[in-house]
């Protein structure tokens, strides 16, 4: 293995292979280093088996070669470098040496030949997706974790007229979010929420994303970067539509959710003493909103002043205090705070850019 490359964008590949390298699983908490001296492609290539990543650079390719290296040294090793080229060469015994202006490192590194490289197909159909990063902000905090029921710790995404319609639901709260969309085939994936998440974290909003299917993988293609899903599961998801068709408001507040945000995040200190986790109690009466939280250590309340057509009862509804504070945390603008009689609410973001609304069932 000899070739060089430029720094800068080996190392943003090699942060973006690292957020898939497992933090202890023996060889598979390596990256896959190969070069091809015959095309001038370098791979970098990391897999946890759920999720699997692989990133081509164009180098300078003297040998073809391969050789695994942890991330955390890989990024390290290029951070410090400070030279706008590197050069990679591998030594007997597998050593690495990497080189860049007057510094030079040499590391011992494991053989490539036990590595359960992934296959990394390209989809012949793909549609096109991008909105990434804000859209799993927007739904993975509503994926269930219950292992039995892993339908609900995927997000349903359809894209489908012009847009891209998403729902996340543990089986209490329930996320759906409606993008704007370019004009594309329509079609419907269930993505794992932590798989989905780790994309985003190394994606943005204007990253323009072909995705498609292949058996029991769903590929997601960035230019030079293949991101393979495996499926958790198959099947039908929660008719969300109809959840929303039936619901029945009975008491409503039009607020903004910068307010709520502040004033639940005043809760929050409270709630976070303490052992056993507490309900916040929500009321909407003499045209405000009315928020409560008590436990065996501390106490507290905010209020927000809002047009209240019907009062609560007095005793108001309960709900999860995390739940509400992750909620309002990826709303903005206005907010329509809708509550029927069993006590399920619904908040309906007014944006003009994108339209969620997310329901709670009475704790």
């Amino acid at each position: 293995m000899k070739f060089e490359i430029n720094r800068a964008i080996m190392l943003e590949a090699a942060k973006n292979v690292a957020t898939v390298v497992p933090p202890s699983a023996q060889i598979l908490s390596n990256v896959l280093l190969e070069c091809n001296d015959d095309t001038g492609e370098v791979f970098l290539t990391a897999t946890n088996h759920e999720v699997s990543i692989q990133q081509k650079i164009m180098a300078s390719v003297e040998e073809g070669g391969s050789i695994l290296i942890t991330p955390r040294m890989l990024t390290g090793m290029l951070s410090l470098l400070g030279s706008e080229f590197v050069a990679f060469s591998g030594l007997d015994n597998h050593v690495l040496k990497v080189t860049g202006g007057r510094c030079t490192y040499q590391i011992k590194c494991l053989s490539a030949k036990g590595y359960p490289k992934p296959v990394m197909p390209f989809p012949e159909e793909c549609v096109i997706m991008s909105g990434i990063r804000s859209l799993a902000k927007r739904t993975t905090f509503a994926v269930g974790k219950d292992p039995y029921k892993l339908t609900m710790q995927c997000i349903n995404v359809k894209i489908k007229n012009n847009a891209v319609h998403a729902a996340a639901t543990d089986g209490v709260k329930m996320m759906l979010v409606k993008d704007s969309a370019s004009p594309t085939e329509e079609r419907e994936f269930l993505l794992p929420g932590r798989s989905f998440q780790m994309l985003a974290s190394i994606s943005t909003d204007e990253d323009v994303f072909e995705v498609g299917e292949i058996g029991n993988t769903i590929v997601f293609v960035r230019g030079d970067m293949l991101f393979t899903i495996r499926k958790l599961a198959a099947g039908e998801f929660m008719d969300t539509a109809a959840v929303i068709k039936n619901f029945k408001p009975e008491y409503t507040a039009l607020t903004e959710a910068a307010k709520m945000k502040e004033s639940l995040k005043l809760i929050c200190v409270a709630a976070a003493i303490g052992d056993t986790p507490m309900p916040l109690n929500l009321a909407l009466a003499r045209g405000e909103i009315i928020l409560r939280f008590s436990n065996d250590y501390s106490e507290a309340d905010a209020v927000i002043p809002v047009k209240v057509p019907k009062e609560t009862p007095d005793s108001g509804f309960y709900y999860d205090v995390s739940a509400l504070e992750k909620l309002f945390n990826v709303v903005g603008g206005n907010v329509k705070i809708e509550i029927n009689t069993n006590g399920c609410r619904l908040a309906l973001d007014l944006s003009v850019f994108f339209e969620c609304c997310t329901l709670y069932t009475m704790v």
